[in-house]
């Protein structure tokens, strides 16, 4: 094979054909084409297809490999590349009976998982007042991917009612899905490993069968996973595995670093090659990643490098709030469409939780920004945020059919289909709305009518309070008395925390509204201006769209301009993390983030945010991200901002305050309004490294050296008299002389 289009160390991994081999592959350094050549390389020097293994964790990912591979060497068809899940499943088809399932047992999905949970709850008699069903089924889950079983379970996660409630129901799930020959998706790996420990002879025939393993992304294992890899790799020794411990982000799905980090604890003789080369980003980028990560002290160690040394430096925005905050990322995002430069596919939006995209979502929508959220759903789409508007509006429209039937079924409140069935034909039958009809129900059970009583009391009442109430205090009285509030608080789950942290952005976006708007302030008012930010026809849908996505989904992906918004204590790092005590995860995060930019990097935050205090929200100081106070001096700029004028950047040392740009030397602009701003009379491409210049104040001077380009290019001047001083060439009142 033809190895030349390889670096020194990607050539070094590939021809690494025997013992265990761990590759930590940098962000950008192409262990993709890594792994895939390894395995054609494998083929043309003897090996037979059917001994190779190769996993990864999605199907997308093994699609491809297969597919590159394919395109290498011939009988690629008889090389199991496959996700963990699916080498599994294929193994407990074939060997299900030494567990005393046949090979057609069912495979439950997340669905069949829930109702299974829900069937038991009832047989208890446990209420979702006790548990949700969700917060049960995130537990046994858990428990399965931790290997812990139904008789370990108190023991090992302690005391308390969700505790309690979990391990009762995890033992009749379990007996329940034996008895009907079915295993949900956790049971595919857990199944696999006791098959392995508990029947060698198994064991060994699949370690004659995968002479060579190869494990891609290996940093996101768990304990499961990576036992049945260990058992595996242990028969021929020959273990191939590609991560990056920098790259660890999904501890809290159940991924241990550990397995990376002790990796050569696991296979004593193991050799460790390091892929540092970066093929996306430029150095600038990468000098600014470097520094973070590098404080990391969980961490094998590597210092990724580009040959492109030339590229805008990161650059920081200080907003004053985070209304200014997405408001400059709005206005950056349409800046760069104007030039021409980038499209809007270009572009991506990063932030730590998806309640960060309100504000993002209404100041991109009034700069008519296309945008489109990338593995979630936009902010008002939420089902969280659309259960409390039909309440809303069902308060200010009790006509509004398709609200009641959202708002009487969630929470549920013992109204059937059936009844909804009657109640909906009544309605259509005599023409009157769902609300009003229900005044006077026909054909409905006696428990049906009393539940439909009940709430449409509920809806009258707070009706009525919101003639004298504020805005907020009705929203906050809806959310409570509706059941929503306990609903939610309910469910313990990752995600239940995430639609609590979403109500609360949607309480902040009336705190917007009270402050912004003037009076009166009316819940209509508020409504209406919710239904046009939510109104998604005003994005462009035929447009390229920029990418608004959390940090945690934006993990595999490039763009050429990237924004990290909210880099401030307690939202990046989280305040989960702070509480922990332990951050490295969110550093990771962070420098994920940082590392998906190719060109040009924005970390922005706001020196003040709005919280809740007592009944309403309170505008309070935030501290800088320790993230970018860890980027070395000199690895970042400010960013160029409107509201303020051109000056210069003075060689004063760096403020510890934590409202400070990390840079050498202060930013000296006194702010103005947009139309106080003037440009200088050159564009900025005339300013390079040499040329003669003018100041009013400093006098004459040079041009050392340039950093950027358009109104973000700043120069490093040496005035005859007043020293080095730093200035945004778009903006100085500099002149450029003549010979």
């Amino acid at each position: 094979m033809d190895l030349t289009n390889l670096n020194a160390p990607q050539r070094e991994a590939v021809e690494a054909t025997e013992g265990a081999v761990l590759v930590l592959a940098g962000a950008g350094s192409g262990k993709t084409r890594v792994l895939t050549t390894r395995a054609a390389y494998l083929v043309e020097k003897g090996v037979p297809p059917f001994h190779i293994l190769a996993l990864t964790f999605t199907n997308k990912a093994a699609a491809e490999m297969k597919s590159r591979i394919a395109s290498i060497v011939p009988n690629a068809d008889d090389m199991w590349v496959m996700t963990f899940h699916a080498l599994c499943a294929r193994l407990l088809r074939i060997e299900a009976e030494y567990l005393g399932y046949s090979g057609s047992f069912t495979i439950y999905d997340a669905g069949d998982a829930m109702t299974v949970v829900k069937d038991i709850l009832k047989e208890l008699n446990v209420g979702k007042e006790a548990v949700e069903p969700r917060t049960v089924r995130y537990m046994i889950s858990r428990a399965k991917n931790d290997g812990v079983s139904p008789a370990r379970f108190r023991e090992v996660y302690g005391e308390g009612d969700t505790v309690r409630y979990s391990a009762m129901v995890y033992a009749r799930y379990e007996d329940r899905l034996r008895a009907n020959n079915a295993m949900d998706f956790d049971d595919l790996l857990l199944k696999t490993l006791l098959l392995f420990e508990e029947y060698p002879e198994v064991l060994e025939k699949y370690r004659r069968r995968f002479r060579y393993i190869m494990v891609d992304e290996y940093q996101d294992t768990n304990s499961v996973q990576y036992r049945i890899v260990e058992l595996l790799a242990k028969g021929s020794g020959n273990i191939f595995a590609v991560g990056d411990d920098d790259q660890s982000i999904y501890g809290w799905r159940g991924a241990d670093i550990r397995n990376i980090l002790d990796f050569e604890k696991s296979f004593p003789d193991a050799r460790v090659i390091r892929l540092e080369q970066n093929y996306r980003s430029h150095q600038g980028i990468l000098d600014a990643a470097n520094g973070v990560i590098r404080h990391n002290s969980g961490r094998m160690g590597k210092e990724l490098w580009s040959s492109v040394k030339t590229g805008q430096k990161p650059l920081e925005f200080e907003a004053e709030s985070d209304l200014e905050e997405a408001q400059f990322v709005a206005e950056k995002a349409a800046s760069l469409l104007r030039e021409g430069k980038y499209t809007a596919d270009d572009i991506a939006v990063l932030y730590r939780v998806n309640s960060q995209s309100r504000v993002l979502e209404n100041k991109l929508k009034e700069r008519g920004v296309p945008y489109v959220i990338y593995g979630g759903q936009s902010f008002y789409e939420r089902k969280e945020i659309k259960d409390l508007l039909a309440y809303l509006n069902l308060l200010c429209n009790p006509d509004a059919d398709l609200c009641f039937l959202r708002a009487i079924q969630t929470p549920k409140r013992g109204i059937g289909d059936v009844s909804l069935g009657k109640l909906f034909a009544a309605a259509q039958a005599q023409r009157r709305s769902l609300f009003d009809i229900s005044a006077d129900p026909d054909g409905i059970g006696k428990k049906a009518a009393e539940s439909l009583k009940d709430f449409r009391g509920l809806i009258e009442s707070l009706r009525r309070q919101s003639e004298e109430l504020s805005v907020m205090q009705i929203v906050e009285r809806t959310f409570e008395d509706s059941g929503l509030r306990a609903m939610m608080m309910s469910d313990a789950t990752p995600e239940g925390r995430i639609r609590l942290l979403n109500i609360e952005e949607f309480f902040k976006s009336i705190a917007d509204f009270e402050r912004d708007t003037p009076a009166p302030h009316t819940l209509a008012g508020f409504l209406e201006r919710s239904a046009l930010i939510s109104d998604v026809d005003a994005v462009g849908d035929d447009e390229g769209k920029i990418m608004l996505m959390t940090l945690h989904s934006a993990k595999g992906l490039e763009f050429p301009v990237v924004f990290i918004t909210g880099m401030q204590e307690g939202l990046l790092p989280h305040q989960m993390s702070l509480m922990d005590g332990d951050v490295e995860e969110e550093r990771r995060l962070c420098y994920v983030g940082m590392t998906r930019a190719k060109k040009r990097l924005y970390l922005t935050w706001s020196a003040t945010r709005y919280v809740r205090s007592g009944a309403g929200f309170e505008r309070m100081p935030c501290r800088r991200s320790r993230f970018l106070e860890e980027i070395p001096n000199g690895c970042i700029e400010p960013a160029v901002v409107k509201r303020q004028t051109a000056a210069y950047i003075s060689r004063e040392p760096v403020s510890h305050s934590p409202y400070s740009f990390a840079v050498q030397g202060k930013i000296s602009m006194p702010p103005a309004a947009p139309e106080q701003i003037k440009k200088a009379s050159h564009a900025p491409a005339a300013f390079t490294a040499g040329v003669l210049v003018s100041h009013p104040k400093f006098g004459r001077g040079q041009i050392v050296s340039t950093n950027g380009e358009g109104d973000e290019k700043i120069a490093v001047v040496r005035f005859d008299t007043a020293g080095e001083k730093k200035m945004f060439v778009a903006f100085a009142p500099l002149e450029i002389m003549q010979g």
